[in-house]
């Protein structure tokens, strides 16, 4: 616990006066500074949230189809890759002015397929990731998808 310091200060002919230190305001909610400081606090929080937009989650539709049977054979990686690319956008992966390209990395967990997918612009001859959108695409494991998260 952190107590506050108090500095007395003396008026030459007059009676002494105690002053508290400039901390003290922050730890006794008595003073207004405590609640200038939440309030600030709260307000740069929501702000920060509200900017940052939803975050959109595709668990249905066109998608995220969800067409194929239980029953059907489990998919290795390169086809978790090649159902991922099918659930992206047309234009995600280019080639436009601004990405060449896209790489692909499967990730087998929890009986699911995560495929990562993240753009790339050729520059020089070599791949350059800065600024570029990525998404994923979350698979159960004979294909059918769980969630399409684009912009993760």
């Amino acid at each position: 616990m952190r107590v506050a310091r108090v500095e007395r200060k003396r008026n030459p002919g007059g009676p002494s006066t105690v002053l508290p230190s400039p901390g003290f305001a922050l730890l006794n909610p008595g003073y207004g500074s405590l609640r200038a400081v939440a309030t600030m606090t709260a307000t740069l929080l929501l702000t920060a949230t509200a900017l940052a937009g939803p975050v959109l989650v595709y668990r249905e539709g066109a998608y995220c189809p969800q067409d194929r049977p239980a029953t059907a054979p489990r998919i290795t990686a390169a086809q978790a890759i090649e159902r991922g690319k099918a659930l992206l956008p047309a234009d995600f992966c280019g080639p436009t002015w601004y990405v060449s390209g896209c790489d692909f990395d499967p990730e087998w967990a929890f009986d699911t397929w995560r495929v990562f997918a993240r753009q790339y612009k050729l520059v020089n001859g070599e791949k350059e990731y800065q600024g570029r959108d990525h998404s994923y695409v979350v698979l159960d494991a004979v294909g059918n998808c769980l969630a399409n998260i684009p912009g993760t």
